[in-house]
């Protein structure tokens, strides 16, 4: 059994081939103490319970370098044991913890006194920083409860050190009862320390106590504080205490009230469910990292350890992330291009459109020409009224029968007017409503390609690898102020800005009434919002299992639906093919008709006067 030990320890061998070898020498073996049998299957018991259905293969770890021969044969036993009996249930990979290995999400230590722990090199890759491991440690010797408890907390501790919470030593006490002990990590009032206790036990049927082997880690801070800076970006993070108190710069703890947005209502449940408080901290300057030697605001304080948590409309990439470490995604927007919609006439040149100068030109030319006519066909045939006649037919009024002609051609040719000007007269008004329905804005590029083959300017805080460093002009400033200079531009200017899809929306929500901002329908990129910790934090992963049950919760949801309403990123552009008609696209109507009404109260007025003045009644009589 020694030489299979030997073989897997210095690599992979299948277990049933280690079963068989374990069979074939276990004859030379002496009697199996009994209280190591009872912690090897206490063992394997909440293995196969518990880490079995979450993994294939299970590192095993053993080191007893300082051991008696007793203490060695006792860890020998441990481990043919758990060789025996886990082979049904998952793979075994047996290591002495050699420099090179790197950690497995679950890794089960033996060892006889608590200082041994410290011989295991735990790789500290990149990946500890942002993977949970979980620590399983048999500690095989028994001893009194106070030095038991000094040897938790001592593999605690060192566990912590690799930045590993997740912690549970299992031993037998010395009245025979096998447990399970954890650390609690605070005391009351955030005072540090690490104070170990019984978190599980085995009941005389074998199973535990509570059906649970890692309690949850830091669900409780014991009103610690932490400190958080943050960076002002509405919609996601605002900071507005009623008082009007300004900006906490250098730090002050604050009211969990006076956050508002997305990211400012996270941190609030955060802080209310783990019981922490909130030392903000609001940095003046902008926050942006591109590399190592380009760091600033609350990354600049993230990094220099003054802040534990940086918060505020943050999105994580790969360069960011080997500096820093992100919690999970909380919530998802897209990064555009803004642009400024121009209309192509005023509400009142609106009923212009419709026809060209051409149309406008015939229009005329049949309208003269049907006056002549008129005109000559009155003085031939002896019609009374003409004039008055077509322009009554012509606006579409009934003309009386007395007035037609009677012969059959000429009776032709005012039929043939008459349905020619209601052809006209539809055509017009059909074409109106149409133009009615529909926005005359000019049309928006398409895309990125659209932007560049037509010279927009970007206005930006600095160069980006998506456009031109020609078409780029640098602005410092936060994106209101970008919005301020797109919005005032002048009239055909071709400028352009970037921002997140929920800064537009929050911008012309606020200004509903005098924005004119809109987006290219092509966006840059999927912006993926994240909370940054620093490297050697052990708070992401309490973090994480928080802002994962609030997701899942549906809260995450509520809270966006409170904080941003997509319609308003894009006022007054409707994709529909028959938009709704408002009052805002029949002003150009209310005024012609304001108009016409106005003339024909005047020609009203003139022809009451007309009945008692007589030169005014002649005078209408010349021009009739």
């Amino acid at each position: 059994m020694l030489l299979t030990r030997q073989l897997l320890a210095y690599g992979w061998l299948s277990v049933p081939l280690a079963v068989a070898m374990a069979a074939t020498l276990s004859f030379n073996l002496p009697n199996l103490d009994r209280d190591v049998e009872r912690l090897a299957n206490a063992t394997v018991y909440v293995t196969s319970r518990y880490i079995a259905a979450r993994i294939n293969t299970l590192a095993i770890r053993f080191d007893c370098r300082d051991c008696n021969a007793v203490q060695q044969l006792q860890q020998n036993q441990m481990l043919d044991q758990m060789l025996q009996h886990l082979a049904p249930h998952l793979s075994i990979y047996l290591s002495r913890g050699a420099p090179h290995d790197a950690a497995k999400d679950y890794t089960l230590f033996v060892v006889h006194q608590a200082e041994a722990f410290d011989n295991f090199n735990v790789s500290a890759t990149y990946i500890l920083h942002e993977h949970e491991f979980y620590f399983l440690v048999v500690l095989v010797s028994r001893q009194s409860e106070s030095k038991l408890h000094d040897s938790v907390r001592h593999i605690c501790s060192m566990a912590l050190r690799s930045r590993v919470i997740n912690v549970v030593v299992l031993t037998m006490r010395y009245n025979g009862e096998i447990a399970l002990y954890a650390y609690k990590l605070f005391n009351e009032h955030c005072s540090p320390s690490i104070n170990a206790y019984q978190s599980n036990r085995f009941l005389a049927s074998g199973s535990l106590l509570r059906d649970e082997l890692f309690p949850l880690r830091f669900t409780n801070l014991s009103n610690c504080a932490l400190n958080v800076t943050a960076h002002q970006l509405p919609p996601h993070f605002m900071y507005q205490p009623a008082d009007g108190a300004p900006l906490p710069v250098d730090g002050k703890f604050i009211e969990l009230d006076a956050l508002r947005g997305i990211d400012g209502e996270l941190l609030r449940l955060l802080a209310t469910a783990l019981r922490f408080r909130v030392r903000l901290m609001i940095p003046s300057d902008k926050s942006e990292i591109f590399s190592e030697d380009t760091i600033n605001g609350c990354f600049a304080q993230l990094a220099a350890g003054k802040a534990d948590i940086a918060i505020g409309g943050f999105s994580g990439s790969d360069n960011r992330r080997m500096q820093f470490t992100t919690s999970v995604v909380y919530h998802q927007s897209y990064f555009i291009f803004v642009v400024r919609k121009e209309r192509y006439f005023g509400p009142f040149g609106q009923l212009m459109r419709p026809f060209g100068h051409k149309v406008w030109l015939c229009l005329l030319v049949s309208f003269l020409v049907a006056l002549m006519c008129a005109r000559c066909l009155g003085r031939r045939v002896g019609l009374k009224h003409p004039l008055e006649n077509l322009l009554a037919s012509t606006i579409g009024n009934a003309v009386p029968v007395h007035r037609l002609p009677r012969g059959g051609f000429l009776r032709h040719m005012v039929a043939n007017w008459l349905l020619l000007t209601l052809v006209l007269r539809c055509a017009y008004q059909a074409k109106l409503f149409d133009v009615l329905r529909t926005h005359p804005y000019k049309p928006l590029p398409i895309g990125l390609a659209g932007l560049l083959q037509a010279n927009y300017t970007l206005i930006s805080t600095g160069y980006h690898d998506f456009y031109l460093h020609e078409l780029t002009r640098v602005s410092n400033g936060n994106f209101s102020q970008r919005y301020m200079l797109v919005q005032h531009a002048p009239l055909g200017a071709r400028v352009a800005t970037i921002s997140l899809l929920n800064n537009l929306a929050h911008w012309n929500m606020q200004h509903r009434n005098s924005s004119h901002l809109t987006y290219v329908r092509e966006p840059i990129y999927l912006y993926q919002l994240v909370i940054y910790f620093r490297q050697n934090t052990f708070f992401k992963f309490t973090f994480d299992r928080k802002i994962n049950q609030l997701l899942s919760s549906g809260v995450m949801a509520h809270i966006e639906r409170r904080y941003l309403q997509v319609s308003y990123a894009d006022l007054d552009y409707n994709i529909r093919l028959v938009p709704r008609i408002t009052n805002k696209m029949l002003r150009g109507v209310y005024r012609c008709f304001i108009v016409i009404m106005g003339v024909a109260s005047g020609l009203f007025l003139l022809e009451r006067l007309a009945l008692r003045c007589r030169c005014l009644r002649r005078l209408f009589d010349r021009l009739q």
